[in-house]
């Protein structure tokens, strides 16, 4: 690719028609760079960053000019910038089908920082910390139907487990028939989402094919969030229950007002959205590579008894670091705003790109490798590591994410012996999210001693992120 578009690409600033400019890019009509975001988003980025640096502008046919940061003090000037102008729900509004109109995803100014608030309580560190147990639980299950000695997807494996996890400890459930349906649906709610591109460039196709069975699946999986909604209202002392579901139900507004049951479901689709597909693929990179790194597997295994080792911590943040699951953040300007020197009309979109971020050698040595220790020799460059986002929009399941990524790596690993099967596996663009090529393919060689594997298996505390934007 780099060769074909090289030689198109100048170094001139963009020139707006109003007089204003914006950072250089690539002069390539819409219609042709819009494809290379939305389905060569990676190697595209680089490519632009070898080119341009850390601050470009691109042309896309349905969100116009889009300006891509990569420098720390522009991403910490936009993460601490005013809400008001910064706006993250106007940049989130492909969700909107999935997650619905009150999702704390899709707000913004003071209707986000009251929902955000009303939320807030569930993500506490010591509520977390009680799930661990239910965590663990939930993996030994899952790893018990792993066969042996065969080759198979994790990454479909990962999505089944943390489905389970929220179906189980966000939403509290406990009947094993209730959950399974509930699985079913939210799966094929969540995880079959037609390509955003092709909607773009062909709106028509909404009323057929993919996305038609996309929306009938939406409306499969509401039924049984509102049935479960409605019969944990009726729930007596639902307040001593720990799981996220009873809590919402409890909230109140300002006013005193109780949150309705379409606001509940959609802050629940929206935990659905943000903490399933995020974490299995957050968890499958997490195999990949540390599977393919001795050294580092060998010093987890020798942490494994104890549950306040940092070692997994750091295997966590690092996978994060090398294979984000997300590339970028979004933001659209409320008003004309001086962004990293330039002054911005009101309508523009940044991407504060995480992947760029994360792969920098400036920010981090020797970036292209797999090293968890570094994490343990300090917490690197403040708004360099990013895969949450940053400031009052910075994921507020994070704590969650990284708790459960590192007590389900404790558990498979006490479990079985494992190992990679084949090559390295690149990365692979799936709709917003990038994947593992072929699915993180592995290998279960033998399951530990059952009583071997018990030892170590102590509830672990909440980690604290060792770097936070």
């Amino acid at each position: 690719m780099s060769e074909f578009v090289k030689p198109l690409m100048t170094r001139q600033k963009v020139q707006l028609a109003d007089g204003d400019v914006l950072p250089p890019g690539p002069p390539l009509p819409a219609f042709v760079q819009t494809p290379l975001l939305w389905l060569a988003r990676p190697s595209w980025l680089r490519l632009l960053a070898r080119r341009y640096g850390r601050t470009f502008t691109l042309k896309d046919t349905m969100a116009g000019r889009i300006v891509v940061l990569a420098d720390p003090v522009d991403v910490k000037a936009l993460f601490t910038g005013s809400p008001d102008v910064f706006l993250a729900g106007e940049g989130n509004t492909l969700l909107g089908p999935i997650v619905g109109e009150h999702s704390v995803l899709l707000l913004d100014r003071e209707e986000h920082l009251r929902e955000r608030k009303l939320q807030l309580p569930a993500f506490h560190g010591e509520r977390i910390a009680r799930t661990v147990g239910l965590m663990r639980e939930l993996t030994e299950a899952e790893v018990r139907t792993w066969p042996v000695g065969e080759p198979f997807a994790l990454h479909e494996r990962t999505r089944a487990l943390t489905l389970e996890i929220i179906i189980r400890v966000v939403l509290g459930v406990e009947d094993d028939e209730r959950a399974r349906r509930l699985h079913d649906a939210l799966r094929a709610a969540v995880e079959f989402r037609p390509s955003y591109f092709l909607l773009w460039v062909a709106p028509a196709l909404r009323h057929v094919g993919r996305w038609k069975r996309f929306l009938a699946g939406i409306e499969a999986a509401d039924e049984l969030l509102f049935a479960e909604i409605a019969e944990r209202r009726a729930v007596a002392g639902r307040a001593d229950r720990g799981d996220v579901l009873s809590m919402l139900l409890d909230a109140h507004d300002e006013a005193g007002t109780p949150v309705d049951d379409r606001w509940v479901r959609d802050e629940l689709m929206t935990l659905l959205v943000a903490g399933h597909e995020t974490t299995a693929t957050g968890l499958a990179w997490a195999f990949e590579r540390l599977l393919r790194h001795p050294e580092a597997l060998a010093r987890v295994r020798a942490g494994l008894d104890d549950p306040r080792d940092p070692y997994v911590d750091a295997v966590v943040k690092e996978t994060l670091r090398v294979r984000p699951v997300i590339q970028n953040v979004a933001r659209v300007l409320a008003r004309r705003t001086r962004v990293a020197g330039y002054d911005m009309p009101q309508g523009t979109l940044l991407l504060p790109s995480i992947a760029l971020m994360h792969e920098s050698d400036a920010h981090f040595p020797e970036a292209a490798a797999f090293r968890p220790e570094r994490w343990l020799e300090g917490s690197g460059e403040p708004y360099t590591w990013i895969p949450f986002g940053g400031g009052v929009r910075r994921c507020l399941g994070a704590t969650f994410a990284l708790t459960e990524m590192a007590e389900v790596l404790r558990t498979v690993l006490r479990e079985v012996e494992i190992e990679a099967v084949g090559e390295p596996e690149a990365a692979h663009m799936h709709h917003i999210t990038l994947v593992p090529a072929r699915g993180a393919q592995v290998r279960v060689r033998a399951r530990r001693d059952r009583a071997q594997a018990a030892d170590g298996a102590g509830a672990a505390p909440a980690p604290t992120p060792l770097a936070t934007a």
